[in-house]
C-alpha cells in the first residue's frame, strides 16, 4: 500500500463482526451503532445485511439444514446466513460475488470449512428451501405463530409478513412549527420516497435511507422519530394547556415531546423513569427545544415514587413497560429473545403502575394505559382491574384522528395488531376516573371534555 492510503472497510465482514455482537446479546440498535467508519453506502449495506439475518434468520437455518448434513460452527453459519440471506433476498449483488466474500470470509475463520462453504452455496443455487413450517417459512418462534393464530385464525399470515418487512421511517413533525409539506418536499428534495401518513395529521413515511444527524429538521427538532400507533397515545390522551400531567415511564420522551408539542409547551409535566440515562438525554432535547422549565423529572419506580405525591394530576399516561411483542419488525432480534413465561411477570409489574397511576389522578381526570404489545396477559388482562383502583373504561373513538382506526377498536380500546394499516402494533385504553357521586361502573362510556 502506498504511503497515504486507505484501507478499504470490508463491509461484509464488519457485517458478520455485527451480527456476532447481536448473538452475543447486545440489542441490534446498539451493535450497530458501534459501527464507525463507514462510507454511506456501506453503512447501509451493513445495517440492511444485519437487520436481514436477524430477522430471516430461522428460515435461513432451516434452509441450512437442507443444505449441509451435520453440525456447522457459529461463525461458518453466519457467514452461509448472510450469504443466503443476499442469495435470496438481495437481486443486486451477482452469485459470484457472494461466493467469493463468503469463501474468503470462511478462510478467515477457519480455512478447511471453505470448500463446504462454496459446496453449500453452489447448491444453494439449485435447491429452494421445502417443506417448511409456518414458524420456519415466515422466521418466527413457534410459539409466537401458535398464540397468534389461536386468535387471528388465518390472518397471522399477515402478521407474519408485516413483521419480515422493512418499516418505513416514521417521522413526527411539530407542526406548530412548520408544515408537513415543507418537510415532505425537503426530504424529496434529497430523493427520498416518502409520503403523508394517511392516518395521523402530522406524520411522514419515509423510504430509502435517511441520516437523520445530516437532516436539518431533525436537528433543529422539527421531526423526531416515531411510529404512527405511538402517536396515537398524545391524541387519546388529549392534554389540554395548562393542565398538570405525569408520564410514569418516559423513557427517551417520545410521548412526552409529542404531548408538549401539541400545546406548545404550556403543560406542567412531571416525567419518570427508572434509568437515569434515558432521562438525561430527555433533559437534553427539552432544552433544546426550551421545554425544561415546564418539566420536572424524577428517577426511580413511578409506583414507589408517588407514595408520597400530594397534589393530583389532570392526565395520566402509563406507557407500561411490555415484551415489545407488537413492534417485532423493528427490533428484528427480540422474536428470538422473548419467551412466553416472561409475560406474566410483566403484567405484575403492568398493575402495581397502573394501580399508583389511578391513585394519583385527579377525580373526572384521565390515565391512558398503552403498550407496543397486544398480547392479552398484558393488556386487557391489567385494565380490566381498572375498577379495582378507581378507573372505568372511556372510548378511544373520539379521540382516534382517522375513522379507519375504528376498525381495530374493541370496547372502547384500541388493539392494533402489528402491521395493521401500516403501523406497528399497538394497545391503547383510555381510563377515567369518576367524579364524586357517579357511579364507577365498568361500562364504555364516551368522553365530552
Amino acid at each position: 500500500m502506498t504511503a497515504g492510503a486507505v484501507k478499504r472497510v470490508n463491509a461484509r465482514q464488519v457485517a458478520l463482526d455485527t451480527i456476532a455482537v447481536v448473538e452475543s446479546g447486545a440489542p441490534i440498535n446498539e451493535a450497530l451503532s458501534r459501527v464507525k467508519g463507514l462510507s454511506p453506502a456501506d453503512r447501509a449495506l451493513v445495517t440492511q445485511l444485519v437487520y436481514g439475518v436477524e430477522r430471516q434468520r430461522r428460515f435461513l437455518d432451516a434452509w441450512i439444514g437442507q443444505l449441509r448434513q451435520g453440525p456447522v460452527e457459529p461463525k461458518i453459519r453466519n457467514i452461509l446466513r448472510m450469504a443466503l440471506f443476499q442469495l435470496h433476498f438481495l437481486d443486486r449483488i451477482p452469485d459470484y460475488a457472494i461466493f467469493h466474500e463468503a469463501v474468503e470470509a470462511a478462510k478467515r475463520v477457519n480455512p478447511r470449512a471453505a470448500p463446504m462453504v462454496n459446496a453449500v452455496l453452489r447448491r444453494a443455487q439449485r435447491q429452494a428451501p421445502t417443506a417448511l413450517s409456518t414458524g420456519e417459512a415466515y422466521s418466527h418462534p413457534d410459539w409466537l405463530v401458535d398464540r397468534w393464530r389461536s386468535r387471528y385464525g388465518d390472518y397471522v399470515i399477515d402478521i407474519l409478513r408485516q413483521d419480515n418487512e422493512i418499516p418505513p421511517l416514521t417521522l413526527r413533525v411539530d407542526i406548530a412549527r412548520t408544515s408537513r409539506e415543507t418537510i415532505l418536499d425537503e426530504l424529496r428534495d434529497r430523493g427520498l420516497e416518502a409520503e403523508p401518513s394517511p392516518y395521523v395529521p402530522e406524520a411522514i413515511r419515509v423510504k430509502g435511507a435517511l441520516w437523520l444527524e445530516d437532516f436539518p429538521p431533525f436537528q433543529s427538532g422539527l421531526v423526531m422519530v416515531q411510529d404512527e400507533s405511538s402517536m396515537l397515545v398524545a391524541w387519546v390522551l388529549d392534554p389540554k394547556p395548562g393542565q398538570t400531567v405525569l408520564d410514569m415511564a418516559v423513557g427517551l420522551g417520545g410521548k412526552a415531546l409529542h404531548m408538549l408539542e401539541r400545546t406548545q409547551g404550556r403543560l406542567r409535566l412531571t416525567a419518570v423513569d427508572l434509568s437515569s440515562e434515558r432521562l438525561a438525554r430527555f433533559q437534553s432535547v427539552l432544552r433544546e427545544r426550551g421545554f425544561d422549565a415546564e418539566v420536572r423529572v424524577e428517577v426511580g419506580d413511578a409506583s414507589h415514587l408517588l407514595v408520597h405525591e400530594t397534589e393530583p394530576y389532570d392526565r395520566v399516561l402509563l406507557d407500561a413497560p411490555c415484551s415489545g411483542l407488537g413492534v417485532l419488525r423493528r427490533r428484528v432480534d427480540a422474536r428470538w429473545k422473548k419467551k412466553p413465561e416472561d409475560l406474566m411477570p410483566l403484567q405484575s409489574v403492568q398493575k402495581r403502575l397502573l394501580a399508583a397511576g389511578l391513585r394519583v389522578l385527579k377525580p373526572g381526570g384521565v390515565l391512558v394505559y398503552s403498550t407496543c404489545s397486544v398480547e392479552p396477559e398484558e393488556t386487557w388482562a391489567v385494565i380490566e382491574e381498572a375498577p379495582r383502583w378507581g378507573g372505568r373504561r372511556d372510548s378511544v373513538i373520539p379521540f382516534l384522528p382517522h375513522p379507519a382506526l375504528n376498525e381495530w377498536v374493541s370496547e372502547g380500546v384500541l388493539a392494533l395488531p402489528p402491521g395493521a394499516l401500516g403501523m406497528d402494533g399497538f394497545f391503547i385504553a383510555r381510563l377515567v376516573k369518576p367524579e364524586a357521586g357517579e357511579m364507577g361502573d365498568n361500562n364504555v362510556h364516551v368522553s365530552t371534555d
